[in-house]
């Protein structure tokens, strides 16, 4: 594996951003790209450091774009940066003009871990045309339950400075998930992961319920597990996994 640790400029976020990135030996040009976010107490270096994501993605012949997006829990906030369009729509430009990735729907991957869980499938909800796959690992996927106990997650001043104390539906997985199912259009491939032992089990019950009832294809798995490491890995090899077949 290349890793390329560094810092690039975002004109979304009007500052220098942190980045790590991970790139198998031997690809060369249009090559398959995994955006992977961190969760709430992390940052970009967390996944390369606690798990062996750039094992499994170099087995699969998939490439990890790992940012940095502070606390911001991936939205473009209403007091503070504008986080979701530098992860859904800058930063992949940014990567496709300095690493050569593909910039083709069947290539391009998206999953996170927490709050990152909850990015990921905002992001595949939002932009069904740019990713063929997500996933979500003990994602925060039930964000009006979440902010409603702003003790397991964050401070009141924090979830103002996100969305001013109002989920709006742009930011709202439930109703993402019911305008994506009205329009008739492709839904990348869905697959959750929640561990039994999980504070977000429930949530994640809740929102895969929800894609149930609108008949949005999917896969749930749950295994023994909490909001740890040891899980997220196991998930993340599943991911890659399965992306990869996704590919074949």
């Amino acid at each position: 594996m290349s890793v390329f640790e560094g810092t690039i400029r975002s004109n979304a976020l009007e500052m220098m951003t942190s980045l790590t990135v991970s790139i198998p030996q031997g690809l060369d040009g249009d090559i398959p790209v995994l955006y992977l976010l961190h969760g709430l107490s992390d940052n970009h270096s967390a996944w390369l450091r606690r798990t062996n994501v750039d094992r499994y993605a170099e087995h699969a012949g998939i490439a990890v774009v790992m940012p940095e997006v502070q606390r911001s829990f991936y939205t473009d906030m209403e007091y503070g940066l504008s986080y979701f369009t530098y992860i859904a729509k800058e930063l992949p430009l940014i990567c496709r003009n300095m690493f050569r990735f593909s910039s083709k729907r069947e290539d391009n991957f998206i999953a996170g871990l927490s709050m990152g869980g909850y990015g990921a499938i905002k992001a595949a909800l939002t932009y069904p045309e740019n990713y063929i796959a997500a996933a979500s690992f003990s994602g925060a996927l039930d964000v009006k339950s979440r902010f409603k106990v702003t003790k397991d997650l964050m401070s009141i001043n924090e979830c103002y400075a996100i969305n001013n104390g109002v989920i709006k539906p742009r930011d709202d997985l439930f109703s993402l998930a019911s305008n994506l199912a009205g329009a008739h259009t492709n839904v990348p491939d869905l697959y959750i992961t929640c561990g039994l032992s999980d504070f977000l089990y429930e949530d994640n019950k809740r929102f895969c319920a929800h894609l149930d009832s609108l008949s949005i294809p999917h896969c749930y798995e749950e295994w023994e597990g909490a909001h740890e490491w040891d899980f997220w890995d196991e998930s993340i090899r599943r991911a890659i996994d399965r992306f990869r077949r996704n590919k074949q």
